[in-house]
């Protein structure tokens, strides 16, 4: 019976042994585990360089290569880089690196750290290079983003009305959201009527897409027409900077005047004329749309730009839009108009929750039904 109970006793201790010997090796292996993931955490989590991506790889893109990843010919870029060279003066990183990183950055959707790894910088060199090449491109804005004097508004009626049959149109007006995170801070004037935070760009186009006038900065919630109201623009054409046979194209957000044109509110009882009218009005103001499709499709980042510095984001948007038109200025456009995306528009809303904005003066209203006339 002793003997009995010794083996019994014997065995559990064996038993318990083996546990513990097994707990050991769980153990150890655990620890092992948790040191591999702690090793692979930090692996990740340093950046990952791209060797050799400036000073070989992108030598040898052919031009299609470039062109997607830079949003420009190799040809256009060369004369870029003379263009803004004076104006980058911080010599510690080649201009063209500059240019390069800044462009890709602009043009794709990739996050800042990933722009970043490829051309060997950290964040910070990053951001502050693009800002400087922005503001570069701010100062060579006059080149390339201006307001037409009377001679080239002529210009572009004619080729206005070539191309679309609408008389007098010197150009398109409307406003386009650009979606950011949205500040802590009075983040409810950021919210605009599809629910989301942007920041305001109100732009004119000529037929051609090329921004003939920019203003961004306002919060998403601000009514186009009071953007317009409070830009420079505004008192330019009230002063009467404009022919009073040639006109801007917008639409019913904006209040008809004699440099501004807009359709017929159709309240189901226009004229054919008047419905007329409306629709060759529409189909000639589609080239802002355009242009913002053309811009947005080229600078991807412009989709969201996600950037907290809100007092920093006109300058990118107007960066876009400047080397949007040095693109048109040196290269064709290569998408067809029918096949070119376009930037989804807002439905015009009265300002202010108002009754629909009607003509302010008799001036705007006979101006209206004489080109109601001639295109019928």
């Amino acid at each position: 019976m002793a003997h009995g109970l010794a083996a019994i006793i014997e065995d559990e201790l064996i038993f318990e042994e083996e546990i513990l010997q097994a707990v050991i090796v769980l153990a150890m292996e655990s620890d092992e585990e948790e040191e591999r993931w702690r090793e692979e955490r930090e692996r990740r989590q340093q950046p990952t360089r791209v060797e050799g991506y400036f000073d070989r790889t992108i030598s040898l893109y052919n031009n299609h290569d470039f062109k997607s990843h830079f949003r420009m010919e190799r040809a256009s870029f060369e004369q870029l880089v003379p263009l803004l060279g004076p104006h980058l003066t911080l010599r510690t990183v080649p201009v063209e690196k500059k240019l390069l990183a800044t462009l890709c950055l602009l043009g794709n959707e990739e996050s800042f750290r990933s722009v970043a790894d490829r051309f060997d910088l950290n964040k910070g060199s990053l951001h502050g290079i693009v800002m400087e090449v922005c503001a570069g491109l701010r100062a060579v804005r006059p080149q390339f983003l201006y307001w037409p004097d009377r001679e080239e508004q002529s210009q572009i009626a004619n080729s206005f009305l070539r191309k679309t049959g609408f008389p007098g149109v010197v150009g398109c007006i409307d406003g386009s959201h650009i979606p950011i995170p949205g500040p802590s801070d009075h983040r409810a004037a950021y919210i605009n009527r599809k629910g989301f935070p942007s920041i305001q760009m109100q732009a004119v186009c000529d037929d051609n897409l090329r921004f003939l006038d920019i203003i961004a900065g306002w919060p998403g919630s601000v009514h186009d027409a009071r953007v317009f109201r409070n830009s420079p623009l505004y008192g330019l054409l009230e002063a009467g900077n404009v022919h009073d046979d040639h006109h801007l194209l917008g639409d019913s957000a904006y209040a008809p005047t004699q440099y501004m044109m807009v359709p017929f509110r159709d309240n189901g009882h226009l004229t054919e004329e008047q419905g007329n009218y409306n629709t060759q009005h529409s189909s000639a103001r589609m080239a802002i749309e355009r242009a913002f499709g053309l811009l947005k499709s080229k600078f991807r980042r412009l989709h969201y730009l996600d950037m907290r510095l809100i007092d920093k984001i006109p300058l990118i948007i107007m960066a876009c839009c400047v080397l949007h038109n040095f693109i048109l200025v040196k290269e064709k456009i290569e998408v067809p108009v029918q096949d070119m995306e376009i930037d989804d528009p807002d439905d015009p809303v009265p300002l202010e929750g108002g009754p629909q904005p009607q003509p302010v003066n008799q001036r705007a209203a006979l101006k209206r039904e004489m080109l109601v006339n001639l295109l019928a």
